[in-house]
């Protein structure tokens, strides 16, 4: 018996250890095979940009299924969504079927896990949405398929877990976010109808639309069974668990979809109690301070319906409700609550034509240390008439508010609110002739006081009043005027007013500011990004006049700004800007329609700068990115170029799969600027004493007149760098003019030198030079060797030729060590460059009593083709070139040709192969004719590639102006056709975005941060 048990048990762990093994092998094994299939299952379905760390395989997690984990998955999308992401993860897994993912056919797919998405969901003012990355399927080529997937839909069960969810609508406006998202589903997806269980928990849930905030912040609790008919697309539930926040909502009915854009829906919803405390939970300030110990008494009741069809040109019918009497609330910490809260508010629309909607609040009360606050408002046909009913009257002493209302700790406020005003009537007259349109009244804010810990300067002394006043009875002839405005943050005044004109027509304004800001507090005013630091003091006594209507038809001389304003150590720091620019002191000064800087001196990264100039059409260009024009004068001490464009001297080998890209020159930059600094230095060379001056047009910097002295010489500039024609490979034309340079120096400082004279590395003295240029750079702001050309000469002041493998090759094959150094004075060379080639125009160099006359090619790949006509006396050669010039008399006499030699040898060099391997061939003249004869050949073939080449480019240009005309002219049509609304209530509500895009746009544009000059742009 203790036998069979021993064998019984050592079985048994035999077949645990072999499962165990197995289990632990099967993933190793088999996930070559599975990462395969995954990427191939991508690639087939999706258009997107996919990337994951990591594909794995566990037989545990969800025994005996296998688990197939894709780890730190992310998804981007394409077109105008290429720089946005769709869906990162930390793991999608997907619980399938273990023999079939061993055979790696006819895989079923039993569960789906996504753990702490991010999903941004985008839909652009087009309506064009970043989720379409699917391979639109096609009658024929399902047909035509014969390999179907290797994957089946087989679904039993799905989580989300962490789930964060972005979602933005730029063409409804509207826009929802969704955080800590917890949600998981069970149903069987195979059958034609089935019950699907779900289960979802939010810690915060955000909803706006049309600017209006319906949910914030709120904690969002559904579970709800829904029966799902996949053949009709009907989804039906009926629920008594939906809690948003403390509020229970019951809520049944059905969302059906017709197709891609026609949803039908009818569903409706109600609150399960009746008590005021549950609607309070929906006001996010109160719902996160101790809500459960806030006493409440009253009644309140939602409820509402949503039925019909939904499409682009159809909306559903609505109904919802809001009632709330006698309502009180108080904390149990402060002595006063807030009571006699009354409200009844509807929003209606019958049949869903969006003219047809009506927003009610016929009536508002509450009551805040007894002091009553009461207000109304309606809105009907808000398409057409736009007509309202809108009264506020109350007075609130916000010192007394703190007795009612928990504030953040550290808070204070005081002051005193009255309103009383109200408008009744049409807002849209489009003949605004006379009728009942009325309006009034006025707010009053005075002794405003308020400080928290997270405002730095506390504010004092606010006082504003606002007064509306119509006559007539035009809603246009209303007129608004807020007089007399003051408010002090910490001991820094500012003053203001502003007068506000036919509100319907054209909204004329005018006002004036004036007063003193501290910038640590612009981060309360302006969203600024991540790491971004801005302080400094500004000062300004501006007035400023112009309308609504000149901004929209784009008539900027028709605003009007005139005053100063002032900047005093200004420091603006940002990811971008690590080390931080800093503005010592900024005068601007603006009249009419252009802004005058003067008294500008900073620094950024170890510069010093000053500064003065005329900005022309700013306004423009801040509203609506027209060109900024004007002129500035610059002036620097030492200028590090290799530090403010992350420049490495050093030599790089990287191993970065990311494709530089070039400087980008602003477009709506239109600008001349006179510069000058006492040194510049790019790459390896010191430019000191440089000047002269930049355009800015057209997308093109054209450099004029610029001069510096570098490598112990002298250099003028002229030239241009343009993107216009070719964003990835910018066009540069360069003249310049070289004097006494150091030829070790150049050579050793810039490419270009190195492949348009390679002679140079041998070469020890002074050069001067006139030449021009044409060319393309790269991505990484060289240039592209192969696109230059260009003419000149270079002049060899005085210097010593030493060490050239041709020469010394030559000079061993005649025995003439003289040839070896040669000491050159005033010599000239004409040379021509293009497709990769040099061609060097006949000269001529007397070595004692040696005669040369020398020409030919070279290309930037080292490769040499010269031909040199020589009279060498014979006293000169040793007994190895004497013996060479025999043997080539007597070749020539046997074949015919006698040959009388004399003292003086006439002889033929050919050099061809490469700079550090030549091939040498003497041949005397008198045997194969004058060497000229090969020079001049070679120029014709130069010519002929180079017109060659010249014809290609001009006709590629021609083609990509013109596409770009095309495109140009295709958008303004449109503009023009279909009409763009440039200003909308989108533009207001992002005004703390654009403001903060707009500070970073102007130091980019200043800067243009780590964007690289040609690597010979001054050479």
């Amino acid at each position: 018996m203790k036998k069979v048990v021993r064998k019984t048990l050592k079985i048994t762990g035999i077949t645990l250890v072999v499962l165990i093994v197995l289990v632990l092998l099967i993933p190793v094994i088999f996930k070559k095979q599975i990462t395969t299939l995954v990427k191939k299952e991508i690639n087939s379905n999706l258009t997107a940009k996919v990337d994951f760390d990591d594909v794995s395989l566990s037989l545990f997690s969800h025994f005996p299924k296998v688990a197939i984990s894709l780890n730190e998955l992310t998804i981007v999308g394409t077109g105008q969504f290429e720089k946005d992401t769709l869906l990162s993860t930390q793991s999608l897994e997907a619980t399938v079927n273990l023999i079939s993912a061993i055979k790696g056919t006819d895989i079923k797919v039993y569960g789906v896990y996504l753990e702490s998405p991010r999903i941004h969901a985008l839909i652009d003012e087009d309506g064009r949405v970043n989720w379409d990355i699917a391979i639109a399927d096609t009658i024929s080529s399902s047909l035509s398929d014969t390999t179907a997937s290797p994957f089946t839909m087989k679904l039993e069960h799905y989580e989300i877990n962490n789930g964060y969810i972005y979602y933005n609508d730029e063409a409804g406006n509207m826009s929802a976010e969704i955080e800590g998202l917890n949600h998981e589903g069970s149903g069987d997806f195979t059958s034609e109808v089935f019950t699907l269980s779900t289960s979802t928990t939010v810690d915060a849930a955000s909803f706006i639309y049309e600017a209006i905030p319906y949910l914030a912040q709120t904690r969002t609790v559904i579970d709800t069974d829904i029966e799902i008919d996949t053949k009709t697309g009907k989804y039906t539930f009926k629920t008594d668990a939906v809690s948003l926040n403390n509020l229970k909502l019951n809520a049944e009915g059905f969302f059906q979809l017709l197709n891609d854009s026609v949803y039908n829906m009818d569903f409706a919803f109600k609150t399960a109690s009746n008590e005021f405390k549950d609607i309070l939970s929906l006001v996010p300030g109160i719902y996160k301070s101790n809500f459960d110990e806030i006493k409440t008494d009253g009644k309140a009741e939602l409820q509402g319906f949503v039925k019909g069809y939904y499409s682009p040109t159809q909306l559903p019918a609505f109904d919802v409700n809001l009632h709330i009497k006698d309502g009180m609330f108080k904390y149990p910490d402060l002595p006063d609550p807030v009571r006699n809260i009354q409200l009844a508010m509807q929003v209606n629309n019958p049949d869903g034509k969006p003219d047809n909607t009506v927003v009610n609040i016929s009536s508002g009360h509450l009551e805040m240390d007894k002091e009553p606050f009461d207000f109304r408002f309606l809105l009907k046909q808000p398409m057409t008439n736009q007509y309202i009913d809108a009264m506020v009257q109350g007075n609130v002493d916000l010192g007394k508010v703190s007795r009612m209302i928990k504030l953040d700790k550290g808070t204070n406020l005081s002051g005193l609110m009255k309103a009383d005003a109200f408008a009744r009537g049409n807002l849209a007259d489009l003949q605004q002739q006379a009728g009942d349109f009325r309006a009034g009244g006025y707010f009053d804010i005075s002794r405003l006081h308020y400080s928290s810990p997270s405002v730095p300067q506390p504010i004092n002394n606010g006082r504003m009043k606002i007064e509306i006043n119509n006559s007539g009875g035009i809603a246009d002839n209303t007129s608004i005027q807020l007089t007399s405005g003051h408010v002090e943050v910490g001991n820094n005044p500012i003053d203001f007013a502003l007068n506000l004109k036919h509100p319907v027509s054209s909204i004329d304004f005018d006002g004036k500011a004036a007063g003193t800001f501290n910038l640590d507090n612009i981060r309360h005013f302006v969203s600024l990004g991540p790491g971004t630091k801005v302080s400094g003091v500004l000062e300004a006594d501006l007035a400023f006049a112009g309308s609504n209507k000149a901004i929209e038809n784009k008539q900027y001389d028709k605003i009007i700004v005139n005053g100063t304003a002032s900047a005093t150590e200004f420091k603006y720091q940002s990811p971008d800007y690590p080390t931080g620019i800093t503005l010592h002191s900024a005068v601007l000064g603006c009249t009419g329609k252009n802004v005058t800087l003067s008294k500008l001196s900073g620094n950024y990264m170890g510069t010093n700068f000053t500064a003065n100039g005329v900005l022309n059409n700013i306004i423009g260009y801040v509203l609506q990115e027209q060109s900024l024009t004007g002129t500035l004068n610059l002036s620097a001490d030492r200028l590090n170029l290799n530090d403010w464009m992350g420049t490495d001297t050093t030599t790089i080998t990287s191993s970065t799969t990311t494709a530089p890209t070039p400087f980008m020159v602003p477009s709506d930059v239109n600008m001349v600027v006179h510069a000058k600094a006492e040194r510049v230095v790019y790459d390896k060379v010191n430019y000191d004493d440089i000047n002269g001056t930049l355009t800015l047009k057209d997308e093109t910097v054209r450099f004029e007149d610029v001069k510096a002295k570098a490598l112990d010489g002298r250099i003028e500039l002229d030239g241009s760098y343009s993107t216009v024609s070719d964003k990835k490979r910018p066009a540069i034309s360069v003249g310049y003019n070289i004097k006494d340079m150091d030829i070790q120096k150049a050579f050793f400082a810039f490419n270009t030198v190195r492949s348009i004279m390679p002679i140079g590395k041998f070469l020890a003295g002074k050069l001067s030079s006139e030449l021009t240029m044409t060319g393309n750079l790269d991505g990484s702001m060289m240039p592209n060797l192969g696109s230059l050309s260009g003419k000149g000469n270079l002049l060899l002041i005085e210097g010593v030729l030493s060490k050239f493998t041709p020469l010394e090759k030559l000079a061993g094959l005649l025995q003439i060590d003289r040839l070896k150094s040669i000491s050159i004075k005033n010599i000239k060379n004409y040379i021509e460059f293009a497709n990769g080639k040099v061609l060097v125009k006949p000269y001529s160099i007397k070595v004692d009593d040696i005669e040369m006359q020398i020409g030919g090619t070279h290309g930037f790949d080292q490769g040499i083709d010269y031909v040199i006509a020589m009279k060498v006396p014979r006293k000169y050669m040793g007994t190895q070139g004497n013996g060479l010039v025999n043997d080539l008399a007597s070749k020539a006499t046997a074949r015919g040709l006698p040959v009388q030699l004399g003292e003086i040898v006439d002889l033929n060099v050919r050099m061809t192969g490469t700079m550090t391997n030549p091939s040498i061939q003497v041949d005397l003249k008198q045997v194969v004719g004058d060497a000229i004869a090969d020079l001049k050949q070679q120029a014709v073939d130069f010519a002929k590639a180079k017109l060659d080449t010249t014809r290609q480019v001009v006709k590629d240009t021609l083609n990509a102006v013109k596409k770009q005309v095309i495109s140009d002219l295709k958008d303004e049509l449109k503009n023009k056709i279909i009409g763009k609304d440039t200003i909308n209530s989108n533009n207001l509500d992002s005004t703390k975005n654009k403001a903060g895009k707009t500070l970073k746009k102007t130091f980019d544009n200043l800067l243009n941060k780590k964007k690289k000059l040609p690597s010979d742009s001054l050479r």
